[in-house]
């Protein structure tokens, strides 16, 4: 996500994984696959659910045009991780979500409103059925929370095909309520909040656990104003690469991350994009 910073704490030192980040490594360490380990959010909601007012409940199945099929993959034995992408950047070619899915990229993930407020962006449609299109999965974000219906609302059709909503929690940013993970819920679509262990804290608090029952898509602190890197990073896909860190009710035993963005800012065939990697067990 655009423009990711994080409040230092020089006073705090370095964050160290703690004692149940250390315990999901020793774990992994003596056999049990990642596939195994408990996810929070695996239950998809009921797309049929009556949203709120302002969210559309059209059924892209009901137009067959509507929503490309993807390529197939059967008979392809399914990874533990993949790769996703997030931007907020227009895209219009639909040959560069060809070269992302080529290039190892299974989900995209999109901001559906401008950045930093509540008016949906004309090109979601677009961008998600060019996406699909190309065999990627889809989900969706607002960079501020409170947007979270106006964001759903952009997608259109293709909300039913949405993996996740994800409710942002940064530095700079309005904490997170019950009221928005329960209004994402109520609209048939999946909540997932995106925020990482200083954010959390600055703006949650060091022992809030209450919202640890929504996925987590852990966000690895960055500079702010990072610049952008061409390319993408070498490392593989894995979801414990940074180890993962124990707060707000998450990365502790039976409820790791979902995701993790491991990589800010970097340049994909003109696009400036984050590089995360994702438990494909929690997609649909």
């Amino acid at each position: 996500m655009r423009r990711l910073s994080v409040t230092r704490h020089p006073e705090k030192g370095p964050v160290a994984p703690p004692v149940l980040a250390v315990a999901l490594l020793v774990t992994l360490a003596v056999g049990v696959p990642l596939a195994a380990i408990q996810v929070a959010g695996a239950i998809r909601p009921d797309p049929a659910s009556s949203a709120p007012a302002g969210v559309p409940t059209d059924d892209p199945t009901d137009d067959p045009t509507a929503v490309p099929t993807p390529a197939s993959t059967a008979g392809t034995p399914a990874s533990p991780v993949l790769r996703a992408l997030d931007s907020d950047n227009p895209i219009s070619d639909p040959a560069w979500f060809v070269q992302a899915y080529e290039a190892g990229f299974r989900l995209y993930i999109l901001s559906a409103t401008e950045f930093g407020s509540c008016t949906p962006l004309a090109r979601t449609q677009a961008q998600l059925a060019m996406a699909i299109d190309a065999g990627l999965a889809v989900a969706a974000y607002t960079r501020d929370p409170r947007c979270w219906r106006e964001g759903i609302a952009a997608t259109g059709s293709f909300r039913i095909r949405l993996q996740f909503f994800a409710l942002d929690i940064e530095t700079g940013g309005p904490p997170l309520t019950r009221d928005m993970i329960t209004g994402v819920q109520s609209s048939g679509v999946r909540p997932v909040v995106y925020t990482g262990a200083r954010m959390w804290e600055d703006i949650m608090g060091r022992e809030t656990t209450e919202y640890s029952d929504v996925a987590l898509w852990d966000a690895v602190p960055v500079e702010p104003d990072s610049p952008a890197v061409p390319g993408l990073p070498d490392d593989p896909a894995d979801l414990l690469s940074p180890a993962p860190i124990s707060f707000g009710g998450w990365n502790a035993p039976g409820n790791l991350r979902v995701g993790v963005q491991q990589h800010f800012e970097r340049v994909f065939n003109g696009v400036n994009i984050d590089v995360n990697t994702f438990a494909t067990s929690f997609l649909y």
